[in-house]
């Protein structure tokens, strides 16, 4: 098949190009749907609309494998996937709906507690003036962007003892972030995520990435230790927890992607209280898919190939929810556009 790698290109450390994908990983995924037997081409769309729709026209792809973050807004996710609906080019991963609506932290905790997964009590908080009764909630809480990824928007000023306090750090960060922040229970304990590739069985084995610095009451998974190398060897896979909460934090996996509607892969995030309590924080509709991450030794534990296991998961889930042939096409414009 020819298969446009569809990315923003991260090219230094802004803020803004936190979630975009590293030119490693860009080679890294080249290369495995090389061996995959397919013909890629690498299609970034951080350009203007006119000279991405010319790269992905150019490009003729069979499947567009998706991982667009979009720059800016709360509903960036879905902009591509709603460009190449409109297109019509198929592809692969969650469409415009709901990476919309995963993305909107606010909605997703709305979902989860209708589906009865345990998430930890919040207010949402749109308008400076009119900020709602915080008073109902445990404390501390933890207040932070509504529509961001990446702990973007989280650092040590997030966590607030009382509800003044709260309110005050609530009008501090919306007007930063004026789409919306999230004021929500805050809970210790340790992190575990959970990956879900819908052709390799769903949800993988639980990886925990709990760090020192997030291990203590009132340790964050903020801004700064998200960008830290280190975490990454401080990865446990499998998770060091029973079998039983395991199968448990799997389970709610499978039942939050479904009741999202997102396809193909997924992740989701929770905090493991001290007394044994799973609590889903977040549900990441778009994740990254980097060599030696949670996905990729969750997918080798798996029994997938270590070097084209992940991109082979998410393509064979495209294809089959979506009829596609897989036959190559002839034809294909051996380019690289960045």
């Amino acid at each position: 098949m020819r298969i446009a790698l569809a990315h923003n290109l991260r090219r230094g450390d802004e803020v803004g190009q936190r979630g975009f994908t590293s030119p490693g990983e860009v080679e890294e995924l080249l290369t495995g749907l090389r061996a995959l037997g397919h013909e890629p081409v690498a299609v970034e769309v951080s350009a203007t609309l006119e000279v991405t729709l010319a790269r992905l026209r150019s490009a003729r792809p069979d499947l567009v494998f998706n991982l667009a973050e979009g720059w800016s807004g709360p509903w960036r996710q879905s902009f591509y996937p709603a460009l190449y609906d409109q297109l019509g080019l198929a592809h692969t991963g969650s469409g415009p709906q709901a990476l919309a609506l995963a993305l909107d932290k606010h909605l997703t905790k709305l979902v989860l507690r209708a589906h009865g997964i345990p998430t930890p009590g919040w207010v949402f908080v749109r308008d400076g003036a009119q900020v709602p009764a915080l008073d109902h909630l445990r404390f501390p809480v933890i207040v932070k962007p509504n529509f961001e990824s990446c702990s973007k928007g989280i650092g040590p000023q997030s966590l607030a003892a009382t509800p003044d306090e709260a309110r005050t750090r609530a009008l501090g960060c919306l007007a930063e972030y004026p789409d919306g922040v999230l004021v929500e229970e805050y809970v210790p304990g340790r992190d575990l995520t959970v990956p879900y590739f819908t052709a390799a069985g769903g949800a993988l084995t639980v990886a925990e990435t709990t760090m020192p610095d997030t291990a203590a009451y009132g340790g964050l998974f903020d801004y700064v230790l998200k960008q830290d190398p280190s975490r990454w060897s401080h990865l446990k896979v499998p998770a060091p927890i029973p079998s039983a909460l395991a199968a448990q934090a799997r389970t709610l996996t499978h039942t939050a992607v479904q009741a999202l509607g997102l396809h193909d892969f997924a992740r989701a995030d929770f905090r493991l209280a001290p007394d044994g309590a799973l609590h889903l924080l977040e549900v990441n509709g778009l994740p990254g898919l980097p060599a030696g991450g949670a996905s990729h030794q969750a997918a080798v534990l798996a029994g997938l190939a270590p070097n084209t296991g992940l991109a082979d998961a998410v393509i064979s889930a495209a294809v089959t929810r979506l009829g596609l042939s897989t036959t190559a096409s002839d034809g294909f414009v051996h380019e690289t556009f960045s």
